[in-house]
């Protein structure tokens, strides 16, 4: 897997991936929200391509595991130099038992999910491999039959203020 590194606006990032899978959303009739904790324009050094494709299957894991008519929630905060990106559904949740084998390859929690959501329990493995690959960490807060919230921290290059005068 090659990377190509760059320093990017993160909100251009964020806001493109949501574009490109509004579509996807309306399909299963979820909302997507977004949220930031910041007026700062954060810089994040990432390969763009793998960075839409890491928080695209966190996207579309979010929405297909919604129920009708909720919403997918992503949110930014700024913890000391890095930056967190939060996607947050309010689903049906990750058993305790299947937490711990959650970013393994080909998993999924049990067969009948393997039909009912169509996966190759391929997405989380190489996502966590390609964040780490940009320097960040994947993580995750999960109740079942209330939701879960996967994160993603990067290493902030540059946080600038907008001045008063951009506004």
């Amino acid at each position: 897997m090659q990377f190509h590194f760059d320093t990017l606006p993160l909100y251009e990032l964020i806001d493109s991936t949501l574009q490109s899978n509004q579509g996807y959303a309306q399909s299963f009739d979820i909302a997507l929200c977004h949220e930031s904790q910041t007026d700062q324009v954060i810089h994040v050094r990432v390969d763009a391509q793998r960075f839409v494709q890491v928080l695209s299957n966190l996207l579309s894991n979010a929405i297909k595991f919604s129920r009708p008519h909720g919403q997918v929630d992503v949110r930014v905060s700024v913890i000391d130099d890095q930056v967190r990106v939060e996607v947050q559904d309010y689903g049906i949740g990750i058993s305790e038992e299947f937490k711990s084998s959650i970013f393994q390859k080909f998993t999924q929690e049990d067969a009948k999910a393997a039909r009912k959501y169509a996966g190759t329990g391929l997405g989380l493995s190489l996502s966590k491999t390609m964040i780490e690959k940009m320097g960040g960490q994947i993580g995750f807060i999960s109740t079942e039959n209330l939701g879960s919230c996967f994160y993603i921290t990067l290493p902030i290059v540059a946080a600038l203020t907008p001045s008063l005068t951009e506004a």
